[in-house]
């Protein structure tokens, strides 16, 4: 056997040429993270300036700079209606979070529920929350209650995803080394389970948190809200025919969006940052 296929090749430094893969690997890993949400938000007002100024839909589509100046105008009233959601977006995801902590602690005891969870998941997905949000007006009362109600509901659709993945993940090598040292299911699960979870756990609640505000817009613009909020802003300007608020209401909406989700982001990074 000659030495070249022996040992690694050396780069002219006298390092091996192979023994900085992984971290380049890594290291354009992280950089394609930052890079496409950066483009992704770079393209989109792009194509939108130019559906505008195309008057392929008149004066339905209004351009981003328009938007701008009319979210500078109407602020005061954008706000005043923002934080009745953004507070039942907030009452919806501390329920939620609840829901989260005990279900994991449940499938982590119980892991033969996940089918169930899996299925439950799909079946709240299918309901459609402007037609749900009617039905439950009529048993709970019109206004943050019930918007925070639609809002639980609808990040239940991640949540039971999320909880069914951490009950496969949370179970891997339990039979093996858990079995070893006669481990109990709730020590290996504080020990091993939760931290082989915790990349689930990331992408459930940073979907999770962004839907539920969603799913409090949705409510108010089907008729949970009683006066104010987002949804019936963007009811009351579509209406109205006033595409400027409609869409500088949509833009606030989208922006809010994100920044829940940049929240939640920051909120998982300590515990991404342990299990690597």
């Amino acid at each position: 056997m000659s030495a070249s296929s022996a040992f690694p090749v050396l780069a002219p430094g006298g390092t091996a040429s192979d023994a900085g893969g992984p971290a380049r690997a890594a290291s354009r890993l992280a950089s394609a993270r930052v890079t496409v949400p950066l483009l992704a938000l770079c393209l989109v007002p792009g194509i939108w300036a130019l559906v505008a100024s195309s008057n392929a839909f008149g004066t339905a589509v209004v351009s981003p700079l328009a938007t701008v100046k009319e979210i500078h105008s109407q602020w005061s009233v954008l706000w005043l209606n923002a934080q009745p959601t953004l507070y039942a977006t907030l009452i919806g995801v501390a329920v939620l979070l609840g829901i989260t902590a005990l279900g994991a602690l449940v499938v982590a005891m119980v892991p033969r529920i996940t089918p169930a969870l899996a299925a439950l998941s799909v079946v709240v997905g299918t309901l459609p929350l402007i037609v749900l949000t009617p039905i439950l007006s009529l048993f709970i009362a019109r206004g943050r209650p019930l918007v925070a109600t639609v809002c639980v509901l609808a990040g239940l659709v991640p949540v039971a995803a999320m909880l069914s993945g951490m009950a496969r993940v949370g179970e891997r090598g339990r039979d093996e080394l858990g079995a070893l040292y006669g481990t109990s299911r709730l020590r290996w699960w504080r020990f091993v389970g939760f931290w082989q979870t915790v990349p689930v756990l990331d992408i459930g609640i940073r979907a999770m948190i962004p839907y539920c505000f969603v799913g409090s817009i949705v409510a108010e613009w089907s008729g949970a809200s009683s006066s104010f909020g987002l949804g019936e802003v963007m009811t009351n300007a579509l209406f109205s025919y006033e595409p400027p608020l409609l869409w500088a209401t949509i833009t606030l909406a989208a922006v809010g969006s994100l920044a829940l989700l940049a929240v939640a982001s920051v909120a998982m990074y300590p515990f991404r940052r342990m299990v690597r």
